[in-house]
């Protein structure tokens, strides 16, 4: 749908390349998942780092975090939800005239429960949306606010396009840019087994949302993240650790760890095919195209007849648009869907990006005022 001129209009706002160490690199590939719930965590990872002949120590992970974080390779060290349990979600989409896009990619910006926002245009030239989305929220009640008012400040109709079925998210995916391959421990770190743990009292549904609401935005800046989320909300750090290892067991969290900006390094060849699979066949050609080794998220959704005629989306990234394209025609070939009609949608903006919110923050004097009202009761 863009021409040349308006993807060069667009490249002197893109941010240099990020350089990263190769013990950053191995951080990031050991710690995507399973960050540790032990009180030093950084301490922990620098320990799973050795089984796998990494020699540092505590600081020098710490510091090299950190170091990702002022880079903006890290969007944050903490959970990502699953957005059924946790809450409301939707991918939406708005048509751009391409001079508005800034303009209109700013608007949408300005809601907080948008924490994804690219600028992504159509290979085949064929598709008019521009402007992709995520909105996340408490319920389903405010979603629908959000979107009515992104509509009434854009003057755009919102392609609305939630989630039908998840076959493949993991946007995890190893990365190799110092061209070392890092070694992997492969060890997910379980909730800290502290003295009298079991006997850790539980949260309230109050404290639940008011931990909820601190971890969101990412675990804070400090050798003992856990501890000074403890204090900010009158709890334990042993409370802490052991409600966020047991929304794991549950499922709210789908996965606890360093979450990459990839953009950042390198990584901006990065492509949102969608299908349009006959309904009978979904579920078939959807598992495969999930266990395609490129394939890093597959998931279903709904046709929006006429101006939508897509089903089935599976994000592939990479360094290299014809890279890319090149395995789009590989897993097209293999998995016989030459006659199926798909489009591919490459990012070549991101407006924005961060972790879901879908509560509100209850400071730490709300929180400890209901314990001491319970005890009390």
């Amino acid at each position: 749908m863009f021409n040349n001129t308006t993807k060069n209009m667009t490249k002197p706002l893109a941010k240099e390349r990020a350089v990263i160490s190769q013990l950053q690199q191995d951080i990031i590939n050991n710690s995507q998942k399973g960050f540790p719930l032990t009180r030093q965590p950084y301490k922990t990872i620098a320990e799973q780092l050795a089984k796998v002949n990494i020699i540092t120590n505590e600081l020098k992970v710490f510091l090299a975090i950190d170091d990702l974080g002022n880079q903006e390779v890290l969007s944050r060290v903490g959970p990502v939800f699953d957005h059924k349990k946790a809450g409301a979600s939707t991918l939406a989409a708005l048509a751009v005239p391409a001079k508005d896009l800034d303009k209109i990619a700013g608007i949408v910006n300005q809601f907080e429960q948008v924490n994804h926002n690219y600028g992504r245009d159509s290979y085949s030239q064929k598709e008019k949306y521009n402007l992709w989305f995520v909105v996340t929220s408490s319920d389903m009640v405010a979603l629908k606010s959000t979107l009515a008012n992104i509509e009434l400040l854009t003057g755009l109709a919102v392609l609305v396009l939630p989630m039908e079925a998840s076959y493949h998210i993991d946007l995890a995916f190893s990365i190799n840019v110092t061209g070392i391959e890092s070694p992997t421990s492969n060890q997910e770190t379980k909730q800290l087994k502290a003295v009298n743990q079991s006997d850790t009292a539980s949260l309230t549904d109050i404290e639940k949302v008011a931990l909820r609401s601190a971890i969101e935005k990412g675990l804070p800046t400090s050798l003992l993240p856990y501890q000074v989320i403890a204090q900010q909300l009158s709890l334990t750090e042993q409370q802490v650790i052991k409600q966020i290892s047991l929304w794991q067991e549950e499922g709210l969290i789908r996965r606890f760890g360093l979450v990459i900006k990839h953009r950042r390094l390198g990584y901006d060849a990065n492509a949102m095919v969608v299908w349009n699979i006959p309904n009978d066949d979904m579920d078939n050609v959807a598992q495969k195209l999930a266990k395609c080794a490129p394939v890093s998220l597959c998931y279903q959704r709904p046709r929006r007849l006429p101006d939508w005629p897509y089903n089935l989306f599976c994000m592939i990234h990479g360094t290299d648009r014809s890279l890319v394209l090149q395995q789009i025609s590989q897993i097209t070939e293999q998995l016989a869907l030459e006659s199926v009609q798909k489009d591919v949608l490459f990012s070549f903006k991101a407006y924005k990006q961060h972790g879901a919110r879908y509560s509100k923050a209850l400071n730490s004097k709300t929180v400890s005022n209901t314990r001491k009202g319970q005890a009390h009761g």
